[in-house]
Formats: C-alpha cells, structure tokens, sequence
C-alpha cells in the first residue's frame, strides 16, 4: 500500500512540476481570464499579456460597458473615446491607475463566481477578491472580480475619472437577508474546471 501511495505522490509532484512550467505556447488549449487589479497571473497559468484597465467614462451614456484590459502597445485604428480605470475608495488604492493582467488556465472553462470565496467542488481557484463596479448613481459597467490583494498601475495616480473601480455592497430588501447582511462587501473568486 505505501509503494501505491508514493507513486502516487511521485506522479502528483510530476504533474504539479509540468503545471508550474506552463506558458501560452506550450498550451494546446485552456481558457483565458482577467486578473483585475494585478500585474501576474496565478501560479499554474500563463501569462498573456500585462495590461492596463480601461473602459468608457463614468458619466458616458453611450460606448461599451464592460471594462477592458487595455494592451500597452496599442495601435490605433478606430473611432470613439477610451479613458483609463483608477481605483475609487479601494482603501490604499483610491484614485490610483487599475493593472490587469490577461492569464491562460489549462483548464478549458474559467468563471466568476460572486458573492463567495470558495469555488465549487472540483474546481480550481485562480484568484479571490472583492466585486467592483460603478458607483450606483454612475452609468452601469459590468461586474468584475479586482484581486484581494491589488497593485497600483504605474501609469499614474490623480482623480482624472473614467472607469471606476468601487466595491459592491449589499442591500437588504430583495436581496434575501440572511444568508446576506446589508452594507457588506461583496466577495469574489475565479475558478477554473
């Protein structure tokens, strides 16, 4: 039985060997996600490229919703306005530029899971952290997961607006309480199967 269990461990230590060497061109196929508010992936993925967060301006009615992991060598060819994304009452961040980071998974399906820290049976956490979103009275983005543990941007630090990172509270009321409690930061994490 010992000789089963340390070949075991052998070919699980083998395997976590040949996962920790992982990059984009030795991957066949996986799935790609956003570490928002990091400049590094999770160990175990690859990192596609270190971007910077950005999307339309907070007060813009019009353009896209969803923040963008914006390359750092763009090339422009198109109409429209583009504004960066900066941290707002993140405690420690407010008003400074938001780093993303775009990772490869070898697993083939990534998702956000809200409102948790822990991921479903059987999946692999890649990253926990906080809901951010527009403040309520701003035009909607979407929700994204910024990394518990986020870096500020080199770019730069100034309350010049844009996007807007702020954390997602909760509100009693529809929102069934318990199991929620009103006024809480919602939590996040990225999984992988």
């Amino acid at each position: 039985m010992n000789a089963k269990l340390q070949s075991l461990e052998a070919s699980l230590r083998a395997t976590e060997t040949a996962l920790a060497k992982v990059t984009p061109s030795t991957m066949s196929t996986g799935s790609s996600f956003i570490r928002w508010g990091r400049k590094s992936c999770p160990e175990n993925t690859a990192l596609v490229y270190v971007g910077v967060a950005g999307g339309k301006h907070h007060y813009q009615k019009g353009s896209g919703t969803n923040p963008l992991c914006l390359s750092r060598t763009p090339q422009f060819d198109y109409y429209g306005t583009l504004y960066g994304a900066e941290y707002d009452w993140i405690p420690g961040h407010h008003d400074h530029d938001v780093p993303c980071s775009v990772c490869l998974a070898p697993q083939s399906t990534t998702i956000m899971v809200p409102a948790t820290h822990t991921c479903p049976l059987g999946w692999t956490s890649q990253y926990t952290g906080h809901l951010v979103a527009q403040w309520k009275n701003h035009y909607a983005t979407e929700y994204v997961c910024l990394d518990g543990s986020p870096e500020d941007d080199s770019s730069g630090v100034g309350n010049d607006n844009g996007i807007l990172f702020y954390y997602v509270m909760t509100v009693c009321g529809s929102l069934p309480c318990p199991p929620y409690i009103n006024d809480k930061v919602v939590t996040c994490v990225v999984c992988s199967k």
